[in-house]
């Protein structure tokens, strides 16, 4: 016990650190709470109940591939699915490949298992029918609410966790750096005080995934998403990534307060992004960022990467919330059809929610 409130203290230090001085009376109020209750106290900030685990997926399609993921979703006991686009491929304008896509779902995790999705380029053509299907299984997941435009401008809560699910990119209405979008993504991470925040979309900016994607969404939702704390989830890329904790998505710039791959901050400017592409489509190589093997390329922003050149599998991004009793601390691992973890972290919310600056 001792030791854990020690090193609590210490990550703390860090966020002091980063919210400057002028926070410092905001910052010992929060430590002071959060040890004595763990936020269990009233008015206290939403946050998922013990050991809620989210899988992310995306790029799946219809067949064996992505049974094999759906099924080790349910063997890893996942609560929900936030699905990061590209759904059942085929056909893409014929509605009966998304009823087969839905029937795959159906076949392994339930009718009414939550299941939440951001449209892809791929689904498109078939929007409306994806759109109504995820609606339909929405209404029947007691407790969960989406207002907006479902999977191209939502918002969303369930047990706790808020998550934006965005089209931007992907939906032919809202192009990349839509200012519009932009300003509602802000809007609404910042009316909520959960104490986790997701940001899902489907694409990607070149920089933040290791295949070839152009820049397609834009740096504005990116640092958005950063400054008001949230983890952002993206699919698109065959391959799964995730970076360290960044201070600046555009630049890649990670901050020395939180150095470690295995150890990740959200809030007060922190965020880490991740793509979780490898839902059983196909699996494609590393072209950015080399060499392929850690510490990897580009600016030290990469914390684990798994693509054909690290001969990667089909599998899931996990990130349980609310472990070890404390509600504002997570572990994330990436696993594949195999049972292999690839990537496995410890994320941990700041404990206050301020302006970055």
């Amino acid at each position: 016990m001792l030791a854990e409130r020690v090193a609590g203290m210490m990550r703390w230090s860090r966020w002091a650190q980063v919210a400057g001085l002028a926070s410092c009376l905001a910052f010992i109020t929060a430590i002071s709470v959060s040890i004595s209750s763990n936020d269990a106290h009233a008015g206290a900030p939403a946050a998922p109940p013990e050991n809620f685990k989210v899988a992310f997926i995306g790029d799946q399609a219809i067949g064996t591939n992505a049974e094999a993921v759906l099924q080790l979703i349910s063997d890893e006991g996942a609560d929900m699915v936030i699905h990061l686009g590209d759904f059942g491929y085929g056909n893409e304008t014929d509605p009966q490949t998304a009823l087969d896509w839905d029937a795959q779902i159906t076949s392994t995790l339930g009718a009414s298992f939550p299941y939440f999705g951001v449209v892809g380029n791929h689904d498109v053509g078939n929007w409306s029918t994806y759109q109504t299907l995820l609606e339909d299984r929405l209404a029947l997941v007691s407790g969960a609410s989406c207002a907006g435009d479902y999977g191209v401008e939502a918002a969303c809560t369930y047990q706790g966790l808020f998550f934006v699910l965005s089209g931007i990119g992907a939906d032919p209405s809202i192009p990349a750096d839509d200012a519009s979008h932009i300003s509602y993504l802000g809007t609404e991470l910042a009316a909520d005080d959960s104490i986790w925040s997701i940001c899902a979309w489907h694409k990607n900016q070149n920089a933040m995934q290791l295949g070839f994607k152009l820049n397609e969404v834009g740096w504005g939702a990116y640092e958005t998403c950063r400054q008001e704390g949230a983890i952002i989830a993206t699919g698109h890329e065959h391959s799964y990534s995730r970076t360290k904790t960044l201070i600046d998505m555009q630049n890649q710039v990670t901050t020395p307060l939180w150095p470690d791959a295995g150890e990740v901050s959200v809030g007060n400017g922190n965020t880490f992004a991740f793509v979780s592409g490898l839902g059983g489509k196909s699996i494609r190589n590393q072209d950015r960022c080399l060499p392929i093997t850690p510490p990897y390329g580009c600016n030290g922003e990469w914390a684990s990467i798994y693509t054909s050149d690290q001969s990667a599998n089909y599998g899931a991004m996990f990130i349980e919330f609310h472990v070890d009793g404390d509600p504002r601390k997570a572990n994330g691992y990436f696993k594949d059809i195999d049972l292999n973890v690839i990537d496995s972290f410890t994320i941990y919310a700041a404990p206050i929610k301020m302006a970055s600056g």
